[in-house]
């Protein structure tokens, strides 16, 4: 029964978590999850009721579940329900509040109990979970609709006009229905191809994006060719996933990134997702972002991380720094692109060299998160059994055979992303810098102390990563077309040095990248390129470009540009020993 009084309390068993823990989940576990999810919705209805107080949507709310608990559990726990509800209670509106009308109408005529009330339009539209949208012309910013429902049936009228709510999945006049797509066969995946919820993206509310016939033929084609991937190969995973994701929300392809991917903890079940360009694709796309969903649902049961939630935290994936939440978050969403990767190299959906690179890289990205975690992510004592299960679990997987050529490229791109995030994000203290120009200047050979540099949140959330990851995977793919690249959109900030360091000649690497820093003191990938360039070819100052060129950077800047950059790499990684 709704009892907003009196939310059912739910503890995670200690197996559970443990399963959880080691990136596994069965559809038992996905249920205690789910329980879980439940509870937390009848906190925020409880919270709703007493923000907006008692009436009639809430009593029919409580007639329809005593009529048909099943129906309303299922309509309450509709992904996009959650989200509107957490997003109301952040950001209380009469629109928002006024919306609990719909969600009372389609659980009363699931339950063939009689309703009627007044609905608030947004530019003319109102959304009735799992059902779809109905649609008036002309209306004001504060119009409203009348609602009712009769025997199961729905209709709406507005300044004279009726929208009668066709049966589920079929348009008509005035009204978009909410498509639903079924694939699979002995394991089945059913989902809410939603491109009408207000509430579908991450934030604020969306009008709707309508896919054409032959998009939706293209997204049922594509997540049937993913599903196969999955059921082959990744079976347990789809088993699943078919128990805990209930809604896919194709999201619009954004200028300068691949397919993009996103979950939200308020809309249990939702990925959202662009249009990847083939089924394996997607099919990643689908285990990192329910690894997001498992996770999300863990930690609204059990806190995992404390502290102040500042963004400072180095996440291999990322390009600006994380809170400890969020770097959790992406361990575990990249500890499941890494299992994916594991056992999807072994087909021959992929050249094997990708395949190899995709899961080398991954593994590493997570291996390095869970350190950065541990030291510095504010772990509670849950947090760290979580954390150390997890690579416990990683610790089975370090014998696995790669092509090396994969792996040598994983390496170049990861330590050129940590660097690169280094240099952009870290801030060493003014007076060590000085410190170290005096040395330099006086040619002292002994240590200097320097601090930790610290790091500033980025609001702007730059992305400069994605050049040299592109340059690795097509020189795998595709080496004789490797100097294309620079043709392409995606390449044309690359340079010859770039190509070089790629193609495995760090002396050109580092002659070229030199030279750009001469030209260019300011350029941070010219610094980063230097550093990888040195360190491969075994050269002085390599180490300390990787592990803090900021500093270098910050001490260059400091000596009017005049140093030679490698040369004054190599000076500062003598001058601070066992410092990075």
């Amino acid at each position: 029964m709704i009892d907003a009084a009196r939310p059912g309390r739910i503890r995670l068993g200690a197996e559970t978590f443990d399963r959880l823990a080691a990136g596994g989940g069965d559809p038992a576990v996905i249920a205690e999850l789910q329980a879980g999810q439940y509870s937390r919705r009848m906190v925020l209805l409880r919270a709703f009721l007493e923000a907006a107080g008692p009436g009639p949507a809430w009593s029919a709310l409580e007639r329809a579940e005593r009529a048909a608990p099943g129906e309303v559990s299922a309509i309450l726990m509709h992904p996009q329900v959650g989200s509107w509800l957490a997003y109301t209670l952040r950001r209380p509106a009469d629109a928002g509040f006024g919306q609990l009308h719909a969600v009372a109408i389609v659980a009363s005529a699931a339950a063939g109990l009689p309703y009627r009330a007044e609905v608030p339009l947004r530019d003319g539209r109102v959304m009735l979970p799992r059902l779809g949208m109905a649609m008036f012309d002309g209306c004001a910013p504060s119009a409203v609709a009348e609602i009712a429902t009769e025997d199961g049936r729905i209709w709406l009228r507005h300044a004279g006009v009726r929208i009668d709510v066709p049966p589920p999945g079929v348009d008509g006049p005035g009204w978009w229905a909410l498509r639903a797509v079924t694939v699979g066969d002995d394991v089945r995946l059913t989902v809410w191809l939603d491109d009408l919820d207000p509430m579908r993206d991450l934030a604020d509310p969306v009008p709707p994006a309508r896919l054409s016939d032959p998009a939706v033929a293209r997204w049922t084609g594509l997540l049937a060719g993913a599903w196969d991937i999955l059921v082959e190969r990744h079976r347990p995973l789809a088993e699943a996933l078919a128990a805990g994701v209930s809604s896919l929300v194709p999201l619009p392809v954004g200028e300068g990134w691949g397919t993009r991917s996103a979950s939200s903890g308020d809309a249990f079940g939702a990925i959202m997702c662009s249009l990847p360009p083939d089924p394996v694709t997607l099919a990643v796309s689908l285990a990192h972002e329910f690894m997001h969903i498992k996770l999300g649902g863990l930690m609204h049961l059990v806190v995992l991380t404390e502290g102040s939630g500042r963004p400072g935290l180095y996440a291999p994936w990322r390009d600006d720094p994380r809170p400890a939440g969020g770097l959790l978050q992406g361990i575990y969403a990249f500890f499941g692109i890494a299992a994916f990767w594991r056992m999807q190299r072994h087909t021959a959906d992929l050249p094997g060299k990708l395949a190899d690179f995709e899961y080398a890289y991954a593994r590493a990205q997570t291996r390095e998160a869970l350190g950065v975690a541990r030291r510095d992510g504010g772990l509670t004592e849950a947090g760290r059994r979580f954390t150390d299960r997890l690579a416990a679990e990683m610790d089975t997987w370090q014998a696995d055979r790669l092509d090396p050529e994969a792996v040598a490229l994983a390496a170049l791109v990861a330590d050129g992303h940590r660097a690169g995030w280094r240099i952009r994000h870290g801030h060493p203290a003014a007076v060590d810098v000085a410190a170290l120009a005096a040395a330099w200047q006086a040619g002292s050979a002994e240590p200097v102390a320097v601090a930790p540099s610290e790091v500033w949140p980025d609001e702007t959330m730059r992305h400069w990563s994605s050049a040299r990851l592109g340059l690795a995977r097509r020189r795998l793919t595709a080496p004789d077309r490797y100097a294309a690249v620079r043709g392409e959109s995606w390449g044309s900030g690359l340079s010859d040095a770039d190509l070089a360091l790629f193609a495995g000649d760090p002396v050109a690497a580092r002659k070229g990248f030199a030279e750009q820093v001469h030209d260019d003191p300011a350029s941070a990938d010219a610094w980063t390129g230097l550093g990888l360039a040195m360190a491969r070819a075994g050269m002085p100052g390599g180490a300390v470009l990787l592990a803090r060129p900021e500093v270098v950077a910050a001490l260059h800047a400091g000596l009017g540009g005049r140093p030679d950059p490698a040369g004054l790499a190599a000076w500062t990684e003598s001058a601070i020993p066992h410092q990075f």
